[in-house]
């Protein structure tokens, strides 16, 4: 009869369950044959089992629909049990030879932990009870005990092993660093009174493998995500199913190249490596990890670094569980969020050893994820294994309007829409894929035809979440151009100011500048006149018409005399804008930025050190920066030069103070007729600042009194505004105001 492959683990554990069975009958009969058919064993089995129980359950051998009895003699025992290696090895390659490639679960897990043939019939004698109960009443009479209805050591090498010798050898398959013990069997409870008496209980991930009733550990839920093909366990796609299409847009196409041979290379070879991806939040390590596990046709299986506990105890299992399982599934394993792994005082910096050391056992390749690069030193790397480290720098404008129109390509406007938004926001492929989504999702909840700017816009603000506001104050730009009052040549400065930013795609991308330049793209803007001339307001202005958030920063949070504090507080600010694209806005700068000095002490040379280095982050910086100065002369010359544009705010004159008295007054104010403002212009010489206070205070005077406001109350407000500078207002054709 011509042997037929498998198809089904049902079949294959069916003829490894009837071979136990045949194995187990052959004991038996040997211990019958050599002490006799009388009582062979203790004789209070009997009281629980019987010699024909135990045979009518050994005749049961799991074959689908057979009930054939056992060969009646020792030889006959050996000759099936010969035979039936045979067909089970000759189906098993018959069933990877087929046009399915199928293969046996228990296949699977002797090659992935390269189990001997010892150790692969004490899987299936472990896995028995969980299959059929029939072999807890078995063991338990095998071994004079009915409470012991799990194998243990003892009888899996007297079942297992023809004679001591082989007995002895076996006895190493059980060592805690070999992989029957380390990863298949469930963790001993210390109960047992020796290694020989130690029970072979399955963990419950392996039964669940074997038996194909899970596929994957639901115990990982919560800390790993697995994706298979780039997608995840739930059928969802981060890319939306448009991963060929960015893999090239992502990452140079030659580092891709480059990536997968050295993935290969060590999978291959079984060498310990770590790939490392590095870069800013969102700039799309996650998704080339799951491809490259696609391209390289495995699973993975991604940690998320920052969920784990630091409870030692649940972290180690956790870990166990997730290099396990990567075996297991034969997938790659992933760590997001590497930097709590590498923070020198993070609460996970102990775990790195249990890394290196699965790492160093498996020779598995191991993808690091982290916002920033690693030293060697701080990555779980054992010896002699290699190292391969790509960063993934921020997209080019011309990329982020490619990113942008692939994700947001819904019509011919939407697609022209989203693409506007390259203009408007500095975003990471990750936050451009989520503000689409969210984009799409605000346009089906009003009922749009198609996903608008405006829905993209909103979308792409949500993604601007950032820690800015620990040493910055959030301007809420509410001014436009109208409302700011300068000569026409220093607001024509400023429109030309936000225009560098409105077509940086045209310049950067279309005419390739971008590819000229390695740092200097930002804008850079300095403001420089009296106080209350409109510095603020005009920040503002700028945020508005760019739709970006201005951030004003708070320089008592920033200096400190803390050498390198300073350094550092301006790092964190530079790049959390950076990720974020916001303006800022430094006031009172001079303070910040000033003359570099002669070093004649200590002092000196380390303020000097704080303003080169924020020349150097004024340059790297590709956002807008805008520095605000009562006096300019107190700037360093070296700044200037490198600042973009220069706007002057004049002390206005009597016709641009006129139009700051007009404009101060919302439409619904009530206005006495004897406001004059040419007269208030030509007599009141004071900024646009101390107008609006002047403005305030009367309107609060007039309010209490129940009037409109009128010259009564500008004039008194105007005095008191000029007390807090010291000078008087003198006219007494305005005393009959009082």
């Amino acid at each position: 009869m011509k042997l037929q492959p498998y198809t089904s683990g049902f079949e294959h554990w069916s003829d490894e369950l009837r071979k136990l069975d045949l194995m187990i009958a052959f004991k038996l009969q040997c211990k019958i044959e050599l002490e006799g058919d009388e009582n062979p064993l203790d004789p209070m089995r009997g009281l629980l089992i019987t010699d024909d129980e135990v045979m009518r359950l050994l005749r049961t051998n799991g074959k689908a629909g057979s009930n054939g009895e056992l060969p009646p003699t020792l030889a006959g025992m050996q000759d099936e049990i010969a035979e039936l290696n045979e067909v089970i090895a000759e189906r098993l390659s018959l069933a990877v030879e087929s046009t399915a490639g199928w293969q046996s679960a228990l296949m699977r897990l002797v090659k992935r932990f390269k189990l001997n043939r010892f150790e692969q019939e004490v899987i299936v004698m472990a896995l028995a009870p969980e299959y059929n109960r029939k072999y807890e009443k078995l063991y338990g009479y095998l071994q004079d005990d009915v409470t012991s209805k799990l194998p243990t050591v003892d009888l899996a090498l007297r079942l297992l092993c023809d004679n001591e010798s082989e007995r002895y050898a076996a006895r190493s398959s059980f060592q805690a660093e070999q992989p029957l013990q380390r990863w298949l069997l469930a963790a001993d409870e210390g109960d047992a009174t020796s290694t020989l008496a130690r029970p072979l209980r399955l963990d419950g991930r392996i039964v669940s493998f074997l038996l194909e009733a899970e596929r994957s550990d639901g115990r990982l839920e919560g800390w790993v995500s697995r994706f298979e093909g780039g997608v995840n366990g739930d059928g969802e796609s981060e890319d939306d199913g448009k991963g060929e299409e960015l893999q090239p847009l992502l990452i140079g196409a030659s580092k891709q190249g480059e990536m997968r041979r050295f993935a290969e290379l060590h999978l291959e070879a079984g060498k310990p490596a770590v790939l490392h991806l590095y870069g800013a939040g969102g700039s799309g390590k996650q998704l080339h990890a799951k491809h490259l596990a696609a391209s390289l046709n495995r699973p993975l299986l991604l940690l998320q670094g920052d969920s784990l506990e630091a409870e030692r105890m649940k972290t180690v299992t956790v870990l166990h569980q997730l290099f396990r399982e990567a075996k297991l599934t034969d997938s790659i394993v992933g760590i997001a969020g590497g930097d709590h792994f590498m923070a020198p005082d993070g609460k996970l910096t102990m775990y790195r050893t249990v890394i290196e050391q699965w790492i160093r056992r498996s020779g598995g390749l191991l993808l690091w994820l982290s916002r920033e690069r690693a030293h060697y030193s701080e990555l779980p790397v054992p010896s002699r294994s290699v190292i391969y480290q790509v960063e993934l720098t921020p997209p080019t404008i011309e990329e982020q309007r490619m990113l942008w129109r692939i994700w947001g390509e819904e019509s011919a406007a939407a697609s022209e829409s989203a693409e506007a938004m390259a203009d408007k926001f500095r975003l990471s492929p990750g936050q451009i894929n989520r503000a689409v989504l969210e984009a799409k999702r605000l346009a089906e909840h009003e009922g749009a035809d198609y996903t608008e700017e405006v829905h993209f816009e909103r979308g792409a603000a949500v993604q601007l979440n950032h820690e800015l506001e620990k040493k910055a104050k959030k301007l809420n730009p509410r001014y436009t151009f109208e409302d700011l009052i300068l000569p026409h040549e220093h607001l024509d400065l400023l429109r030309q100011a936000c225009n560098m930013m409105k077509y940086r795609r045209d310049v950067y991308g279309t005419w390739g500048f971008d590819r000229k330049l390695s740092y200097g793209k930002g804008l850079s803007m300095m403001f420089a006149g009296p106080p209350g001339t409109g510095k603020t307001m005009a920040a503002e202005v700028a945020a508005n018409e760019l739709g970006l958030e201005a951030y004003k920063i708070d320089l008592s949070q920033v200096i400190s005399k803390y050498i390198g504090e300073t350094e550092k507080n301006l790092h964190d600010i530079f790049k959390e804008a950076q990720r974020t694209n916001a303006i800022l806005f430094f006031d009172e700068s001079d303070a910040l930025f000033g003359k570099r000095s002669e070093v004649k002490d200590a002092h000196d040379k380390y303020a000097n050190v704080e303003t080169a280095y924020l020349l150097q982050k004024m340059e790297e910086y590709e956002g807008v920066s805008i520095l605000a100065t009562n006096f300019q002369q107190n700037i360093d010359d070296a700044f200037l030069r490198r600042i973009n544009i220069v706007v002057k705010f004049p002390f206005p004159d009597a016709e641009h103070r006129e139009k700051l008295w007009r404009t101060m007054f919302p439409a619904a104010t009530p206005l006495a007729s004897d406001v004059d403002f040419a007269a208030l212009a030509a007599r009141i010489e004071v900024a646009g600042g101390n107008i609006k206070n002047i403005v305030l205070t009367a309107a609060f005077m007039a309010a209490a009194a129940g009037r409109p406001v009128g010259m009564r109350e500008l004039v008194a407000s105007a005095r008191q505004e000029l007390k807090k500078t010291g000078k008087i207002l003198v006219n007494s054709e305005w005393d009959s105001f009082f």
